[in-house]
C-alpha cells in the first residue's frame, strides 16, 4: 500500500499509512519505531494543511513517548496539543493528552497522582462513547487503587465491561498488558478467591454508565472540562453535508478538498461519535443542530 500511495503521489494516502504502521508498532510495543512513524506522519499532516489529523499524531506520539521513557518529550507535547484543542474548542483528543499527563504521572515517582487526569480524560471522551481510550483510562485508575484491592478488583471488572462493549477479548492494550498482568496477580494475592470475585462481578456486571459514575465516583466535571461540541470546525461542516445528503465526491467539491479528505473526515467523524453507519451521522448532525437552535 505505501509503495502504491509513493508510486501515485497520494500524500495523504502515505500518510494515513504511517500513522496505521505506527499504531502497530505501538500495539507490539515498539515504543521508538512508533514515534517515528507518528512524527513522519504528523509532518506530512503539517504540510498539507490538516490541523486535526496533525494534532492526532502528536497526542498519540506523546502518548508513545510517555510509555516508552521520554516524559521530557511527551510532557511537551501534552502542552501543544491542550493548547491548540483548548483553541478550538475540540475535546476528543484533549481527552487522550489527558490519558497521555495520566502515563506520565503513573510512570513518574508520583503515581497516585495519575488517576485525577485520567478522570478528566474520560469526562471529556465518554460522549464519544469511545471504550476503548476509556478503556484505557480506567486501566490507569485501577493502577492508581493498588492500597485498595477490592476497588481494584471492582475496577478490573469495569475494564471487563469496557472492553466487552467494544467487541473485543482483550482485558487491556496490547502494550499495557504486561503491567495490568502484574496488577490483577497483586490485586488477587491481597484477597480470597470468593472476595476477589464478589467485587470483580459487581464492576462487570452493571451498565456502562453506572459503572463509569463508579469510576468518576459521581464528581462533578472539573470546570472548563465539559466539551461544548464534539467537532472541530471542519467536521462539523462535513458533518452537516452528510445530512443533507451529499456524497464524498460532493463533499469534496463544495469544500474544494480532494475526494480521499472528505473520505477521511467522514471516516475520522464516526469513529470519534461510535457510528457504525453513514446514516446514523446524518440523523445525529441534524438533530445536533435543531438542538442547538432550539
Amino acid at each position: 500500500c505505501a509503495a502504491l500511495a509513493e508510486r501515485h503521489g497520494d500524500v495523504h494516502a502515505a500518510s494515513w499509512i504511517a500513522h496505521h504502521r505506527a499504531m502497530l508498532a505501538t500495539w507490539r510495543g515498539e515504543f521508538a519505531a512508533a514515534a517515528a512513524l507518528f512524527e513522519e506522519a504528523r509532518t506530512a499532516f503539517r504540510a498539507a494543511g490538516l490541523l486535526d489529523a496533525e494534532v492526532e499524531c502528536a497526542v498519540k506520539q506523546a502518548i508513545v513517548h510517555a510509555y516508552g521513557g521520554d516524559a521530557g518529550t511527551a510532557a511537551r507535547l501534552c502542552r501543544e496539543v491542550l493548547t491548540v484543542t483548548e483553541a478550538h474548542g475540540e475535546s476528543w483528543l484533549r481527552g487522550l493528552a489527558l490519558f497521555a499527563e495520566s502515563l506520565l504521572a503513573r510512570r513518574s515517582r508520583a503515581p497516585r497522582e495519575a488517576a485525577e487526569p485520567a478522570r478528566r480524560a474520560i469526562r471529556l471522551l465518554r460522549p464519544f462513547h469511545d471504550w476503548w481510550d476509556i478503556a484505557m483510562c480506567v486501566e490507569v485508575i485501577a493502577w492508581s487503587s493498588a492500597g485498595e484491592p477490592r476497588r481494584a478488583a471492582r475496577l478490573l471488572g469495569v475494564l471487563h465491561l469496557l472492553w466487552g462493549s467494544v467487541g473485543v477479548s482483550l482485558s487491556t492494550a496490547p502494550f499495557m498488558r504486561e503491567e495490568h498482568g502484574r496488577f490483577e496477580e497483586e490485586v488477587r494475592s491481597a484477597l480470597t478467591a470468593a472476595e476477589f470475585e464478589r467485587a470483580f462481578r459487581r464492576g462487570a456486571e452493571t451498565t456502562l454508565d453506572q459503572a463509569l459514575d463508579d469510576v468518576l465516583d459521581a464528581a462533578p466535571p472539573a470546570p472548563g472540562e465539559r466539551p461544548a461540541s464534539p467537532l472541530t470546525r471542519r467536521e462539523w461542516e462535513v458533518a452537516d453535508l452528510v445530512a443533507e445528503g451529499l456524497t464524498n465526491k460532493q463533499i469534496a467539491a463544495h469544500l474544494v478538498i480532494a475526494r480521499r479528505t472528505a473520505e477521511n473526515h467522514v471516516e475520522r467523524i464516526r469513529a470519534k461519535l461510535g457510528f457504525t453507519s453513514r446514516s446514523q451521522l446524518a440523523v445525529w448532525a441534524h438533530r445536533k443542530r435543531e438542538e442547538d437552535a432550539s
